[in-house]
């Protein structure tokens, strides 16, 4: 049935010469000749490989293409020959090539070749693949034979040789075979006489009468009995039926076939398809009729020659080869955009865009080719191309219509704007007033709307507004400044403009400036935009400025962010808030994650530059967009990034500008570790998907060097210079770019040092440095640390002979100072002369007592030792005094010291001074009667004594208080003397202390 089916197809092909009326369905085309690269524009084969690159073979050579870049295959290591090579791909995904040498498997992961089966040159004949069946690939030599290989250790199993009759089969012959096989069965064509022959058999099992001069480009098995072919000069195809011996022929008389006719039947995405000549058509499930015929975006045939070979790409992309156009590919997926415009491309640079979609129309204002209006299914209805008694081409820049379906044309450098009639067959002319001089009356090249009610519309036109009425079909123009503008919006009841680096607010009424503010750095505002929280959007030639009403910029978008260019034509916001821009670089998506989706001339638009203001809402939602080559419009719900499986491939990886060539193909590389002096890395990517590899935005970083994604324009080589260090290049790319990308692919680099920055070898020459300044140093350091020993030695010996005699000045002259004070305090309550002179005479001996004190303390100083004799004497001379200072207390000085004991001075001086702190302490808060110092002498020790019989304190405490100067000092005189103190006390009993020498 479904062979019968195939049949029936071919019915309709009689009214080929009626396809052109066939409803057109838009596909974007690629066109690769010799201009972009390709070696020759006669093609011998072409096949997809697994990384979706395109095999293209040629008379004189092998071209691989990575949908940007087309590279030779040269003749190498186990690809001996390749020149006329055929390809084949197998079931499990092998590549093969046939050429006159034998047959070589491409190996995909290492990008290299091995020769699989050898033979004899002939002719500069390849044998021809068959195909494959149950495991088994078919493929012919030129001598004569089916050879069978099995399809996975590529071993020969067996060799038949092919006689037809007397005839010896040879593809240098004009032998032709089908392109298909069932039940086994292939046909073989020669001297215009079909063959069926079963494979499995290894037989011929019949052939056909001779036929005259069949076609050798067609020829397919329509059962395992019927095969299907075209006779030269005859306007119809034809089936043979080799169990009956019948030959149909198709009814048709009207279709004229030529002698080279091409033909190809094939299904793609569930849907019958076929190519005839230049065309390709959709049919119905039943091949009986043409249901759509595929064109470009220009709505033009998909090629310009003979279609030839057609494969279809792992990501449901079409390739198609031609006789003498070079190669086509087809892209599944496309935008839903429509084009508005005319094959000659000068006349299509669209000033303005208006959609009068309620009554199928779409105006298309032109600055060379005049106003041309479509119908909403892109049909050129009418070309108004010039205005009654004018000689020039009118350049309509902008359309206003009113409730009576009258259009109102703006033209650029008219004095004067036109009115065409619903029917499109009159024109009229307004002319424009104004009170300005003439020489600056009329239009301006850019025009864009500002307003409309049921009473007038409103329109700028660079440093002019112009008002038309509808009541008497008036327009006035109101020029509100000199320099040069470019568009302007109605914000709050005011018209914001921008000119001469400032805002401008113009009021409705006559037009004049109501208010400024300044605003540099634009390079011109194209368009304006307001958003939904009542904030301005401008489109300026350097970017996007998002701002407050009082100029304030609050975000701005330029390249630094992102953005593919800055000079933006026209702004708006759909309803979700997604900024939409015309630039120079297609058309530009910016989502609320600051993404940005770049729609360009590949996707269908009209070209990649647009035009100031060129740009309208129709009723129901849809964009339309007015550029250098005609009008776009499309549905912003349809133009969106979907999720696509994309495949990033490395395809060439270069160190020190020299291919790096390893057991491993590019693509597959995961690591890379390079010497110091070999860092020079350079890389060149591109990713397969449902897209042409040029429509992907791609964004790279280099970790360890890069902070942000890079992106790579126009698939640049991406180059790299790299100190020592560990490093991952990632790459992503997607329809959009993405400031959160996560990479697609990575490759880690390890770039290691020169030896002698390595670890170990710094660690040894460090060590070796250690070990050679020990010695050096060491000694250095010893010196200098011993200086230094001696020189804090010094100082601390000068400190604690500050702190010493800071002691020997609170112990010895304390006791005099406080006898000072109480001859005062005596001197100040005592009325009697008598008295007070006996005072001042005690004052003036315990002033010279002091003087006594201080060169005692000095002549401490002077000698090296002293005997224990030497000290009770200043002990004497110490307390001696006190008799006359405090009468009302008792002292004495009871036993004798040795003088054959010695002491050194500053165990001397402890020793006189604790015991004059102990006098002191005794008479300042003892309040005693009697005050003895006592002084024994044995074998081992000297014990001098203090004892007093006044109020005492509680000796167990003693140990918990905090010790009091005269104390403190006491205890610390006799720690650094290494003298034993004892200290006992009873309360009101008295105190006794001991210092054991």
């Amino acid at each position: 049935m479904k062979c019968f089916k195939i049949l029936l197809f071919f019915l309709f092909i009689s009214f080929h010469f009626e396809l052109t009326a066939q409803p057109l369905k838009r596909y974007k085309t690629f066109s690769y000749s010799v201009n972009e690269g390709l070696l020759q524009s006669t093609i011998a084969d072409m096949e997809i490989d697994r990384n979706n690159f395109c095999w293209i073979s040629f008379p004189n050579g092998i071209q691989k293409f990575d949908g940007e870049n087309f590279q030779l295959v040269p003749i190498q290591p186990g690809l001996p020959d390749d020149k006329n090579a055929n390809f084949y791909k197998c079931k499990n995904g092998d590549f093969l090539i046939s050429h006159s040498r034998g047959i070589t498997k491409y190996d995909i992961e290492s990008n290299r070749f091995k020769l699989i089966y050898n033979c004899t040159p002939s002719n500069n004949q390849s044998p021809y693949f068959i195909g494959e069946i149950d495991g088994i690939i078919y493929f012919t030599l030129p001598t004569g034979s089916i050879i069978e290989l099995d399809s996975d250790s590529y071993k020969k199993l067996a060799e038949t040789k092919i006689n037809f009759d007397k005839d010896l089969f040879k593809l240098d012959n004009g032998v032709k075979i089908s392109s298909n096989i069932i039940d086994h069965k292939v046909i073989f064509l020669q001297q215009s006489i079909l063959y069926l022959w079963d494979l499995q058999k290894r037989e011929l099992i019949t052939k056909s009468k001779q036929f005259f001069s069949i076609n050798t480009f067609f020829l397919k098995m329509k059962s395992g009995n019927e095969v299907l072919f075209h006779r030269t000069g005859i306007n119809f195809l034809s089936s043979y039926n080799f169990s009956t011996g019948l030959t149909n022929n198709s009814i048709s008389e009207k279709l004229k076939f030529n002698n080279n006719f091409r033909c190809n039947l094939f299904s793609w995405h569930k849907k019958n398809m076929v190519s005839l000549d230049n065309d390709l058509f959709e049919t119905d499930k039943e091949f009986l009729e043409i249901k759509t015929q595929l064109v470009n975006f220009q709505n033009q045939s998909i090629a310009n020659s003979a279609i030839n070979v057609i494969r279809e790409d792992n990501f449901g992309n079409l390739w198609v080869s031609t006789v003498s156009g070079g190669i086509r590919k087809i892209i599944n997926s496309n935008y839903q955009i429509k084009y508005y415009g005319i094959t000659q491309g000068n006349k299509n640079n669209a000033l303005t865009i208006f959609p009068d979609k309620k009554i199928d129309r779409v105006l298309l204002g032109t600055s060379k080719g005049g106003l041309f209006i479509y119908d909403t299914t892109q049909r050129l209805i009418r070309n108004i191309i010039k205005i009654p008694g004018d000689d020039l081409p009118i350049a309509v820049n902008q359309i206003i219509k009113n409730s009576q379906n009258e259009y109102f044309l703006f033209m650029a450098g008219a004095k004067f704007i036109a009115r065409l009639s619903p029917d499109l067959k009159s024109l009229t002319r307004i002319p424009i007033k104004t009170s300005i001089t003439a020489a600056r009356s009329g239009l301006n090249y850019f025009a864009n709307f500002l307003y409309q009610n049921d009473r007038e519309a409103v329109v700028q036109s660079q440093s002019s507004i112009y008002r038309l009425k509808f009541s008497d079909n008036s327009v006035r123009q109101y020029e509100f400044t000199s320099a040069y503008t470019h568009s302007g919006f109605l914000y709050h009841g005011q018209i914001i403009t921008h000119s001469n680096d400032e805002l401008l607010f113009l009021d409705t009424a006559d037009f004049h400036i109501v208010k400024r503010i300044p605003f540099k750095n634009t390079g011109g505002v194209r368009s304006f935009a307001r958003s939904g929280d009542d904030l301005i959007y401008m489109g300026t030639n350097k970017g996007i400025f998002k701002i407050d009403q009082s100029g304030k910029i609050l975000e701005q978008y330029n390249r630094s962010t992102g953005l593919p260019d800055e000079c933006i034509y026209t702004i708006i916001l759909d309803k979700d808030n997604n900024l939409w821009c015309s630039t120079n670089k297609g058309i530009i998506k910016i989502n609320r994650d600051k993404n940005f989706l770049q729609v360009t001339r590949e996707d269908g638009l009209q070209e990649n530059e647009f035009n100031t203001n060129a740009m309208a809402v129709a009723n129901d939602g849809e964009y339309f967009y007015g550029g250098v080559n005609g009008g776009s419009s499309f549905f912003p719900a349809a133009i969106k990034a979907e999720d696509q499986k994309l495949n990033v491939i490395i395809t060439n990886i270069q160190v020190n500008n020299e291919e790096m060539i390893g057991d491993t193909a590019a693509w597959n590389i995961s690591k890379i570790s390079l010497p110091y002096d070999q860092n020079l890395l350079s890389f060149d990517f591109t990713a397969m998907g449902n897209s042409n590899p040029g429509q992907y935005v791609y964004q790279y970083r280099m970790m360890g060097i890069d902070d942000r994604w890079i992106i790579n324009k126009d698939l640049q080589t991406v180059r790299y210079f790299l100190p020592p260090g560990k490093y991952t290049l990632q790459i992503y790319a997607s329809r959009y770019f993405n400031n959160n990308a996560h990479p697609l692919k990575e490759i880690s680099i390890t770039i290691d040092p020169p030896f002698w920055k390595t670890w170990w070898f710094i660690s040894g020459i460090g060590l070796l440095c250690l070990v050679t300044m020990i010695y050096i140093i060491n000694s250095f350091v010893r010196r200098a640390y011993q200086k230094k020993l001696r020189l804090l030695e010094a100082e601390k010996n000068m400190q604690m002979e500050r702190e010493r005699i800071s002691r020997d000045l609170h112990d010895n002259i304390g006791g005099y100072a406080n006898a000072l004070l109480y001859k005062s305090g005596l001197l100040e309550n005592d009325q009697d002369n008598d008295s007070r002179d006996l005072i001042i005479s005690d004052l003036r001996f315990a002033s010279k007592e002091i003087i006594t004190s201080l060169r005692e303390t000095i002549w401490a100083l002077k000698k090296t030792n002293y005997s224990a004799q030497d000290c009770l004497i200043r002990i004497r001379n110490f307390i001696q005094p006190f008799n006359n200072y405090y009468p009302f207390i008792n002292f004495k000085v009871e036993g004798d010291a040795s003088e054959d004991k010695d002491l050194s001075h500053s165990t001397a001086l402890h020793i006189v001074r604790i015991i004059q702190e102990a006098v002191t302490n005794a008479i300042k808060h003892a309040s005693s009667k009697n005050i003895i110092v006592t002084s024994k002498v044995d074998d081992k020790h000297w014990v001098l004594g203090v004892y007093d019989d006044g109020k005492g304190f509680d000796a167990d405490t003693y140990a918990g208080i905090e010790l009091g100067n005269g104390l403190l000092n006491m205890k610390k005189r006799s720690e650094e003397a290494d003298l034993h103190l004892q200290i006992n006390s009873t309360p009101g009993v008295g105190t006794s202390i001991n210092l054991i020498i």
